[in-house]
């Protein structure tokens, strides 16, 4: 989580399907232990503040032009 773009919003939150973000002091945390890294909560932020774990948007965008064959 980037602290400085975390807005505390909840949305990733409540969309956590397996429950690894709460919000402490205002701020994102991610349970490492309950984590998936199936990027609904990257996927859902407004301000860019999540990763999704081991991958960068740039490799996951590469991914999913390459599944496209674009």
């Amino acid at each position: 989580v980037n602290e400085e773009n975390c807005g505390g919003c909840e949305i990733c939150v409540e969309l956590c399907p397996f429950g690894a973000l709460e919000i402490v002091d205002g701020k994102s945390t991610v349970n490492v232990a309950l984590c998936k890294g199936c990027g609904t909560c990257v996927a859902a932020c407004p301000t860019g503040a999540l990763d999704q774990a081991h991958f960068k948007n740039a490799q996951i965008l590469a991914q999913i032009e390459a599944a496209l064959g674009k």
